[in-house]
């Protein structure tokens, strides 16, 4: 017996587990997925410099690491299905430079997670004395990059805050601009 996909039903799941993700129920995927960094990533941040306090560290760096990761998960799937949209849209200055804005967002965004996912890993070796071949971490690679993760998060918060607000700038500036008498 060999299982078949009927062309002719269509499901859920198959609306929704597309192979290029620029869709989500037939409606452009790009609006839903921004808004998961858009979100997450200020949060990271914030959570990020609560970690300088001690007391707070190992429980808001494994936070900031979590949110740091799904933030730029989302940021580089929302760069593709808005490249795939962008195609589908009429030529404009606005959308062209939130395009160019939202690549640009990437690089920290990145260098963020890495940071934040060393941070944590760098700060639990330390706490559980870890050894490799007799050498354990330095202990001021903790601290560094603790400052890289809260410096990240900083840049990384600037970038996808203009790169969003270009986005908005370029949907809503025009439909305001009509209705104005």
């Amino acid at each position: 017996m060999t299982l078949t996909r009927n062309p002719k039903r269509t499901t859920v799941a198959s609306k929704v587990m597309t192979t290029d993700m620029s869709t989500f129920f037939g409606l452009p995927a790009h609006p839903l997925l921004v808004h998961v960094p858009i979100v997450l990533i200020p949060l990271a941040a914030i959570t990020a410099i609560i970690s300088i306090h001690k007391k707070y560290r190992r429980e808001m760096l494994l936070v900031t690491a979590a949110m740091a990761v799904i933030g730029a998960a989302f940021l580089f799937l929302a760069a593709g299905a808005g490249e795939s949209l962008q195609h589908d849209l009429p030529r404009s200055r606005s959308i062209h430079e939130h395009a160019e804005l939202g690549d640009k967002s990437q690089g920290p965004t990145a260098v963020f997670a890495f940071a934040a996912v060393g941070a944590v890993l760098s700060l639990e070796a330390s706490r559980r004395k870890f050894e490799y071949k007799g050498k354990s971490l330095p202990k001021w690679s903790a601290v560094a990059l603790l400052a890289l993760t809260v410096v990240g998060g900083v840049a990384a918060t600037v970038a996808v805050s203009q790169a969003g607000h270009s986005g908005a700038k370029s949907v809503w500036e025009s439909r305001l601009a009509e209705k104005k008498p």
